[in-house]
């Protein structure tokens, strides 16, 4: 089974390192932190493969595994329409560049980016400035088996006499 937790830190850490700022899950019940800011959302968590699991045996446990993908949204919040803007290419720059190299280090893969467009919002009587993209990431499913199942070599079949 995937570990999700780690997939998520692993991304949002090496986001935060390379642009020095803060990456949050959106729509919770926190306060965000100050401008700028980088906000997520796992738009699909799994999205279905209908290929079939290799199978291996690793320590006499059986393993079978599947690539899956994963869509993440990123918006990029900002005071300034232009600190938006320059935030948002910086972040797609890294992600379609050195940041497949790091990731792809912890087994996460880009597959695929998306177009950076406008998500501007108005917030009573000012602008809360918005860039952002989609991001579709490939990863590994192992799901593991206590132990290795037997096989059966052959069988014999005796017709039933009546």
């Amino acid at each position: 089974m995937v570990d999700f937790s780690t997939i998520r830190d692993h991304i949002t850490a090496m986001i935060k390192k390379h642009l020095n700022i803060e990456v949050i899950r959106v729509n919770q019940n926190a306060p965000p932190p100050a401008y700028p800011y980088i906000g997520y959302t796992v738009t699909t968590l799994m999205k279905a493969n209908n290929g079939t699991y290799s199978e291996y045996v690793e320590n006499d446990v059986r393993v079978y595994s599947k690539e899956f993908q994963q869509i993440w949204s990123f918006t990029v919040y900002a005071a300034d329409d232009l600190q938006s803007k320059s935030i948002a290419i910086a972040l797609y720059d890294y992600l379609d560049n050195i940041g497949s190299v790091d990731l792809a280090e912890n087994g996460i893969v880009i597959q695929k980016i998306g177009d950076i467009t406008n998500r501007d919002t108005l917030l009573t009587i000012d602008y809360e400035y918005r860039n952002g993209f989609d991001v579709t990431f490939a990863f590994m499913n192992e799901i593991k088996h206590d132990k290795v199942v037997g096989v059966i070599d052959s069988i014999t079949i005796t017709p039933k006499t009546i």
